[in-house]
């Protein structure tokens, strides 16, 4: 029986998908750096690059190797000489053929660069290609954690959104019963009732599309977690509530990722003209070589009784670039040209992320000075829609009166929760900006 419920807790929990319950926004942020899907990727192209800095040193590094060559002579030599070398008469010739038809070559070379700036100038380019994906990287941290702040904030906003709203269908409902009792009565005619019917309906839509837009937001937050769809997602803080806290943020930060990827692009353009530059210089590498060649008139190689003829040979190999048919120039122009877009797309992206960054900055003073008023303001409206019911209730209000009273409600509401997730979602990037 025990194993039977175990069994049965098992497929219900894979039904249902994995659990994952964040606290805080700072929690939802720190799970997308781990499991984003972007972020996973970038990780990995990061460690499959880093092998290029290993192929870039080995270019340094003694290189050995083992080889064969296999050659059959169909056509040997000929060649006529004096019959009279021979013991022949003077004036004849002999035909000699030079050569026998099998030739077996096996051997080892090992070679070892001296000097060689071009390619310890390429263990430099591919260092700084990996510094400039560890920064890419940032960017797509950053911008990652970007989007998971605002829809955390959007899923608490529109979380709230519904809780509102569920409070206006309540209060449309017991508006629409006591009209309905009225028209029964007489008191009021069908056009004042369907016109509260209308309201009725209306804060039904916008429940509907809030619930939707709920889940959007959550489904959205559970990919760029890393999670699937059919995981749930909980997120444990009250949007509200969380107003009582305070805000405080510093508004001084350092140099943006994206800049910094310019930055590390335009050094790279540089580290690539050096190069460019060293390919004049000669280069230098000691190499050694040793065979032995066996000759054969047939294909006997196996016959290990008959000489095989060693062969060394160790020297230098000196390589000075004369004339390259104008490639190396036109690689040069071609290398400063770059480090002139490089510069000016790196004073763009500057001015770029100054002018964002002011803006983020006066977003959240903005909208933390306007959170105060907008708060008073819904505070007192939502007052003013209880009292309003209450006198319409009592025959005091007239519908109009009510109706004017609970779209100043509606218009509170909304520039409230905008306001407060506004506040929240900037102090939040203001926060990943400063490294917190």
């Amino acid at each position: 029986m025990k194993k039977a419920f175990i069994v049965l807790l098992l497929i219900v929990s894979r039904e249902l998908g994995a659990q994952t319950v964040l606290r805080t926004v700072q929690d939802a942020i720190q799970l997308a750096r781990q499991r984003n899907p972007d972020l996973t990727i970038a990780r990995q192209n990061r460690v499959t690059q880093d092998q290029q800095r290993a192929v870039s040193q080995a270019l340094l590094l003694p290189t050995a190797r083992a080889f064969s060559n296999l050659d059959y002579n169909y056509a040997l030599p000929t060649q006529l000489i004096p019959a009279e070398f021979l013991g022949g008469k003077p004036g004849e010739f002999r035909s000699l053929q030079f050569g026998v038809p099998f030739n077996l070559t096996a051997g080892v070379e090992v070679t070892m660069p001296i000097l060689s700036r071009p390619n310890r100038l390429d263990v430099g380019v591919a260092s700084q290609n990996l510094r400039i994906i560890d920064d890419q990287n940032l960017v797509l941290q950053d911008e990652a954690s970007t989007q998971v702040a605002r829809f955390y904030h959007a899923t608490l906003l529109t979380r709230s959104a519904i809780d509102i709203t569920r409070r206006n269908v309540a209060n449309a409902d017991t508006i629409s019963t006591i009209a309905r009792q009225r028209l029964e009565k007489g008191q009021i005619e069908p056009l004042e009732y369907n016109r509260l019917q209308s309201i009725r309906l209306t804060a039904e839509d916008v429940l509907r599309q809030n619930e939707l837009t709920y889940i959007r937001n959550l489904n959205q937050m559970k990919v760029l977690l890393g999670l699937t769809l059919s995981d749930s997602l909980v997120l444990e803080q009250d949007f509200e509530a969380v107003t009582q806290t305070g805000f405080s943020v510093s508004t001084s930060f350092g140099e943006r990722p994206q800049v910094t990827v310019r930055r590390s692009q335009l050094e790279l353009f540089r580290q690539q003209l050096n190069r460019e530059n060293a390919l004049r210089w000669p280069t230098l590498s000691v190499y050694a070589r040793y065979s032995a060649q066996a000759q054969r008139k047939q294909f006997n190689f196996f016959d290990f009784s008959q000489k095989w003829f060693p062969i060394g040979v160790a020297g230098l190999q000196l390589n000075i670039p004369i004339y390259s048919g104008g490639l190396r120039l036109a690689n040069l122009t071609r290398a400063r040209l770059r480090i002139e877009q490089a510069q000016a797309e790196l004073a763009y992206e500057q001015t770029r992320a100054e002018a964002d960054q002011k803006d983020v900055v006066n977003t959240y003073n903005q909208a933390v000075s306007s959170l105060n008023f907008n708060r008073q303001n819904y505070e007192l409206n939502e007052q003013n829609t209880r009292i309003a019911l209450i006198k319409y209730r009592a025959g005091i209000f007239a519908y109009d009166q009510y109706l004017n009273v609970f779209n100043e409600a509606l218009n509170a509401q909304n520039r409230y929760l905008n306001t407060l997730s506004n506040v929240f979602i900037y102090q939040t990037i203001l926060q990943i900006r400063n490294g917190h």
